[in-house]
């Protein structure tokens, strides 16, 4: 299983470089294409609504080709989309091209995270958890390569870079073999009545539904959020101080920087503290944190503040999965898959929605709006536990047991 494990790290670490890859060279790509942060907007959320159309495919394409194809495909996907980036095609032939590596992205995402929470027997909440600590490192590494390229004048190689890293692991993925586990990455099929294989199929219980729908909701938040904060920060503090670009771009260094401290240190936590105290202590830590930034008076604090708004929001996305998941045992793969579309779709509108507010309105706005979701967020967290707890009564099993078995 190790094998498997590290090369699932190896894929979230790809996909930390492509949800954060244009954000850390936006900038200096306005620049070059003589455009306005709108423009930019509309590129990260064609990349995002890719990103959902891989999502909500992926299901389909798991059952037609297997997870190993999908995964190859997924891969060519992104590589294809970063190749175009480098090559600095026309701004109309990018904004067609884009969502396709943003489709590989959701695909990679999609088939791993159904693979580790539905599939695997041990140790999933450590798994995931571990797999978001490689994205982080991701997220991390792209923005620092991004500031060292742009003060050399060669920001676009950023995107060769990291497309030869994707061809790699296609490579990896197309000849390794993963001894007892081999048959996960295969179609998957039950026999019917009659003999013939066919496809399960599951649906949601009328109770369920209640968890499902907000559970969806709180994941369109937080991805929105997730991306739209980190990918504007160069263009916030660029509006609220007189720093270089190159330094501009570290801002999502130090965010992600702490997303992945955070995260290593919950590799640890998460099996001796339960599942749904991390995750309330992470919803908390984002409203304080995005708070404390919307009234940041120096860039100083900003700064400050963005390390520890990172190092709480960490675990929100793999915690979230965990706990919803955990209240609808037997529907993981469907779980995750809407989780992860609903949590695509708000990566796709919400950068669009900021790209607009920080060209009509005070940055002010911009993050009154962005601490607004934050409390939605929590709203959202505590009718999660209200319904996920009625089902734990229902079944008959009290809601610390069920987390304990999670962790």
């Amino acid at each position: 299983m190790r094998k498997l494990v590290w090369m699932a790290c190896l894929a979230y670490l790809l996909a930390g470089f492509g949800h954060i890859i244009i954000g850390s060279v936006l900038e200096p790509m306005m620049d070059a294409y003589q455009l306005d942060y709108r423009d930019g907007g509309q590129l990260i959320m064609n990349q995002f609504l890719g990103f959902l159309v891989g999502v909500l495919f992926a299901p389909l394409v798991i059952k037609v080709l297997g997870r190993r194809l999908v995964l190859l495909l997924a891969l060519a996907l992104f590589a294809a989309s970063q190749l175009s980036l480098f090559l600095m095609l026309p701004w109309n032939v990018l904004l067609a091209i884009i969502p396709l590596g943003g489709a590989g992205l959701g695909l990679t995402e999609t088939v791993l995270a159904g693979l580790i929470i539905g599939k695997l027997k041990e140790k999933k909440a450590s798994i995931m958890v571990l797999t978001e600590v490689f994205f982080g490192v991701g997220a991390l590494a792209v923005p620092v390569l991004s500031a060292l390229l742009i003060a050399n004048g060669n920001w676009n190689m950023v995107f060769l870079v990291v497309g030869a890293a994707v061809v790699v692991s296609f490579c990896l993925w197309l000849f390794l073999r993963f001894d007892e586990h081999e048959p996960l990455l295969t179609k998957e099929a039950v026999a019917g009545a009659d003999g013939d294989e066919r496809p399960l199929k599951a649906r949601y219980p009328k109770t369920s539904l209640p968890l499902v729908l907000f559970g969806s909701i709180f994941f369109f938040c937080y991805v929105g959020v997730e991306m739209t904060f980190p990918n504007y920060l160069p263009s916030i503090l660029a509006m609220t101080s007189d720093l270089s670009p190159s330094v501009l771009a570290l801002s999502i260094t130090v965010f992600w920087g702490a997303m992945t401290i955070g995260r290593m240190i919950m590799v640890f936590v998460v099996g001796k503290v339960n599942v749904a105290t991390l995750f309330l202590l992470a919803v908390f830590g984002q409203l304080a944190t995005l708070g404390l930034f919307a009234i940041s008076p120096h860039y100083i604090i900003s700064f400050i503040v963005i390390f520890f708004a990172g190092l709480l929001m960490g675990g929100i996305f793999s915690l979230g999965l965990l706990v919803v998941n955990e209240g609808l045992p037997g529907l993981e793969d469907r779980t995750t898959s809407l989780l992860i579309a609903m949590g695509g779709l708000g990566g796709a509108l919400l950068p669009r929605l900021t790209g607009s507010l920080l060209d009509h309105y005070s940055v002010q706005v911009t993050l009154l709006v962005i601490f607004a979701f934050a409390l939605v967020m929590t709203a959202l967290m505590f009718l999660i536990f209200h319904f996920r707890k009625r089902l734990f009564t229902e079944a008959g099993k009290g809601g610390s047991e069920r987390i304990s078995e999670v962790s």
